[in-house]
């Protein structure tokens, strides 16, 4: 790498300043990329701007979370083809992804003009968001130490399993011995409840406190949950497709803290920060890995230059032999064989374009010796159905051999059916607004069945009438029973306007007798004058 002076670009005063937050995790398994995609998408349905940065240089998980498939990564901006609000990408839930999985393992080569025109992308996008949130690749390797120690704050992902305890301790090791000064929380994932996070927590960070001179706080957990295996299968954040489970709750309450206690709060150090300081360590380690490189080579030696026969070469297979017997002899320390396996594996597929023909006995035997629980099992299972179907273009299993997958699964339980049939019909609706059965032709192929009596009859006829009731707030009647209810009002009506009549015809004939009498009176005054 060239020798760069990042001091000649430095930032305005005034600038915009995004915060920057890392998650990153010791080990993988613990749920890390679906936490970060779902701590998104809370933030952005509460009104903030978030964009995700995809660092993790292996499986592009978030894209398959998330369902995307983008067309450009970060290399395109690193080549020169395409600028970095080409390749942004915007989803449905409000988020923003840089997709940069497949640039990122560059980053240890670039030269001076790409890594300006890099510097000077990031410097655009931050002026588009509050909040930049950077999924590393898990494990402990350089690249994913350098991404954290750049970064002010950096969430943690563990869960209760041992292995993740002492995963997660070891690279806090590591980030104790460079002199990590950010801001660790640590987020306790795929736990029972608030008691046994606490405790997970409190077990974790006395053993930080005990052995390292590091400082970790309480970031908060995410519980179990079997939506969020789900949500996986969908490609929709569990805080979208089930917005009150459980672990949608324990999701929004850590996006309302990082709103809360980093949000509020100016940040001395945004994305072209972050960035700087990243390129500035890589160029580091690299000049210091060079140059131990020479010293190891050249050994200071007083006096005059002694001569010395070169020595032919050693072939590779001799090199590997020496390895591995090195390996027996001596008891290597297991972080150091780690990082020069990934380092291995990674030279060895940009060498030959794959990984090795026995990678795969590799994969299944670690499956097999990891004591894994059944949620990240199943976490495991959906991210690769998911890498299947963004491959193939269809999924994984079809849909008769997913129907008789369920069916089989349910036969031996009436409410499992019966639950897997509800749920289906529920989604049929929710898809094309109608329901996929025809109730009233049901009702009338039931009537026909042979096994249908008149006291059944008689039954459904009472249901129905609740029904109805229920529904429209009166009793239910038929068309002859309305046709009766107005014959009767309509006599009642008749009756009515009779009694009105013979009143009238009564009032009449009182007059008339009234008026009777009063001629009789008259005539008889007549007849005594």
């Amino acid at each position: 790498m060239e020798n760069l002076n990042f001091a000649e670009q430095p930032l305005a005063a005034d600038k915009h300043r995004a915060h920057v937050m890392v998650f990153t995790s010791g080990k993988g398994g613990v749920g890390k990329t679906c936490v970060t995609t779902n701590v998104a998408t809370a933030m952005a349905r509460k009104g903030a701007r978030v964009c995700i940065f995809d660092a993790d240089t292996g499986l592009a998980n978030i894209n398959i979370l998330l369902g995307l498939r983008p067309e450009y990564t970060l290399e395109h901006v690193l080549n020169g083809e395409k600028t970095i609000h080409d390749i942004v990408i915007n989803t449905r839930q409000g988020v923003a992804v840089v997709p940069g999985a497949t640039g990122i393992a560059q980053f240890a080569d670039l030269d001076a003009a790409t890594i300006k025109r890099l510097y000077t992308a990031l410097s655009d996008l931050e002026a588009d968001y509050d909040y930049f949130l950077i999924d590393t690749a898990a494990g402990v390797a350089d690249s994913v130490l350098q991404f954290i120690e750049s970064a002010p704050n950096t969430f943690l992902l563990i869960t209760p399993e041992p292995t993740s305890l002492t995963d997660g301790f070891s690279m806090l090791k590591l980030l104790n011995n460079r002199h990590y000064p950010g801001n660790i929380r640590v987020v306790v994932n795929m736990v029972d409840d608030y008691p046994h996070a606490t405790e997970t927590y409190r077990r974790f960070s006395a053993a930080v406190d005990k052995y390292l001179d590091l400082t970790v706080d309480y970031g908060g957990f995410v519980a179990r949950d079997e939506n969020v295996p789900q949500s996986i299968v969908k490609q929709t954040p569990v805080v979208e497709l089930i917005g009150n489970a459980p672990a949608s709750r324990c999701l929004f309450a850590l996006a309302d803290n990082m709103l809360k206690h980093i949000g509020k709060s100016e940040t001395e150090m945004g994305l072209a920060d972050y960035w700087k300081n990243f390129l500035q360590e890589t160029a580091n380690e690299q000049t210091e890995s060079i140059q131990e490189v020479k010293t190891a080579s050249e050994p200071y030696q007083a006096g005059p230059t002694p001569q010395h026969t070169a020595e032919p070469p050693k072939s590779f297979a001799e090199l590997a032999d020496q390895l591995l017997s090195s390996m027996q002899s001596q008891s290597p320390d297991r972080q150091k064989m780690e990082d020069f396996a990934g380092h291995f594996m990674t030279r060895f597929q940009s060498q030959f374009g794959n990984f090795p023909a026995n990678f795969r006995q590799l994969l299944f035997r670690w499956l097999e010796a990891e004591d894994y629980a059944a949620p990240q099992l199943q976490e495991l299972a959906g991210t690769l159905e998911m890498l299947y179907m963004a491959k193939h273009q269809h999924p994984l299993h079809s849909l008769e051999n997913s129907l008789a997958r369920l069916i089989a699964q349910c036969k031996d339980s009436e409410s499992q059916m019966r639950s897997l049939t509800t749920q289906m019909r529920a989604a049929y609706f929710q898809a094309f607004q109608t329901d996929v059965f025809d109730a009233r032709q049901e009702v009338l192929d039931g009537i026909q069945k042979t096994d249908f009596s008149e006291a059944d009859f008689q039954q459904l006829l009472d249901a129905l009438g609740q029904a109805f009731e229920h529904r429209f707030k009166r009793p239910y009647q038929g068309e002859s029973d309305l046709l009766l209810a107005s014959a009767t009002e309509s006599l009642e009506e008749m009756v009515t306007e009779e009694q009105k009549l013979q009143a009238q015809v009564d009032e009449l004939t009182n007059s008339f007798q009234e008026l009777n009498k009063r001629r009789e009176a008259l005539l008889a005054t007549i007849k005594q004058i």
